[in-house]
C-alpha cells in the first residue's frame, strides 16, 4: 500500500457514550428492542438519562471508536465529524486528541447539542442503544476535509450517517474525493436498523464504491435476504472487494472475489460488554491491512482485539 501521511481518515457521528447496566425488564418496560439501536430526540434522551445515575461518559461513535484503536496501534489517524460548542463537544475532541487522533473539524454554535448515546448493557453482555444524534446529524459537504481524505490510505465510513440528505451528500462527496485520490474506501453497514431504512442505498455503495465492507451475520441477512450466510451470495462481492462478516462466537467469514476464509473466535473467559466488538474488530482488520498483512491475518488481528474489548465495559481500551 502506498505510504500516505495518514493511514486512515474516518467520517462518522460524533457521539459521547453513556454506559449503564440494565435488567431485561427495564428494556421491556421502556419498549426498547434488545441488542438494537434506536434514535430519540433531545427530550427522549433527557428523559431516559433521568432514569439512571450517570457516573461515566466517554467519547464514542462507531467509526471514532475504530479510529482511536488504530491510533493506539501506531496508525496515523484522523476523524471528521460534527460537535457543538458545549461541554460534551469539548470532551469528545479531547478524547480523540489524547489518543493522537487529528480532529478534522471545528466546534459549532447551534441550537442542537453534541450527540450522545445511552448504551444499556444487560447481564448477557448485549448492548441496547438509544441515540440522540444532535448536531452530528448536520454534517454537510462543507465539513468534509478534502486534504485529509486525499492524504489517507483508507477512508472509513459508517451507515449511521445516512439519516439526513445533507450527510448523505457529504459522504458521496468524500467517496468521490477518495476514488479520485486512490484512497481505498471501507464501510461499516452499522446496524440492522440502518439497513431496514437504507438497504437500496447501502447495496449501491457496496457494489459501486467500497473496497472493504464490515457487517455481522444479521446485517448480511438484512442486506441480501439469505437466512444462511454460509451460502453467502457473490452478488455483493466482485472485483477486489473484501466483505468481512462477524458471527459472534461462530467466528468470522471473510469473503473476496476469489477466496473465502473461515476464522474461529477466541474463547472468552469473562464476557462483559459487546458494545465495541464490531468497531474494534474493524480497527484490527484495517490496522493489519494498512501494514500489508494477508487478508486472513487481518481477520485474526481483528478477532484478537475484539476478544479483548468485550471483556471490559466500553468500546475504548
Amino acid at each position: 500500500m502506498v505510504n500516505k501521511e495518514f493511514g486512515i481518515t474516518g467520517i462518522g457521528n460524533s457521539i459521547v457514550d453513556i454506559i449503564v447496566q440494565v435488567e431485561d425488564d427495564f428494556l421491556l418496560e421502556n419498549d426498547l428492542r434488545k441488542g438494537m439501536m434506536s434514535l430519540v430526540d433531545l427530550d427522549g434522551i433527557q428523559n431516559l438519562e433521568k432514569k439512571f445515575k450517570i457516573e461515566t461518559t466517554v467519547s464514542g461513535g462507531s467509526v471514532a471508536n475504530s479510529i482511536v484503536c488504530m491510533s493506539q496501534n501506531e496508525i496515523n489517524s484522523a476523524f471528521i465529524g460534527k460537535v457543538a460548542d458545549d461541554d460534551l463537544g469539548s470532551a469528545f475532541i479531547n478524547g480523540l486528541n489524547k489518543e493522537g487522533v487529528q480532529f478534522g473539524s471545528s466546534q459549532f454554535s447551534d441550537t442542537e447539542k453534541t450527540g450522545r448515546c445511552i448504551v444499556m448493557v444487560s447481564k448477557d453482555a448485549q448492548r441496547t442503544m438509544s441515540t440522540y444524534l444532535g448536531i452530528s446529524q448536520k454534517l454537510n459537504e462543507k465539513d468534509i476535509n478534502e486534504d485529509l481524505i486525499k492524504n489517507s490510505n483508507i477512508l472509513y465510513l459508517e451507515g449511521y450517517l445516512w439519516d439526513l440528505d445533507d450527510a448523505q451528500s457529504a459522504i458521496r462527496k468524500s467517496i468521490s474525493i477518495a476514488k479520485d485520490s486512490g484512497t481505498k474506501i471501507a464501510f461499516s453497514v452499522s446496524d440492522v436498523f440502518c439497513i431496514e431504512r437504507f438497504r437500496d442505498s447501502f447495496i449501491e455503495i457496496i457494489k459501486n464504491d467500497c473496497d472493504i465492507v464490515f457487517a455481522n451475520d444479521e446485517e448480511v441477512k438484512a442486506l441480501i435476504g439469505e437466512s444462511n450466510i454460509t451460502e453467502f451470495s457473490d452478488s455483493l462481492v466482485d472485483k477486489n472487494k473484501i466483505f468481512s462478516i462477524t458471527r459472534g462466537d461462530k467466528g468470522v467469514s471473510i469473503v473476496s472475489h476469489n477466496s473465502r476464509h473461515e476464522l474461529e473466535s477466541e474463547k472468552i473467559e469473562n464476557l462483559v460488554d459487546t458494545t465495541g466488538a464490531g468497531d474494534i474488530f474493524a480497527a484490527g482488520f484495517l490496522e493489519y491491512f494498512i501494514k500489508n498483512y494477508k487478508i486472513e491475518e487481518c481477520g485474526k488481528r481483528g478477532i484478537e482485539l475484539a476478544s479483548k474489548i468485550i471483556q471490559q465495559y466500553g468500546a475504548r481500551f
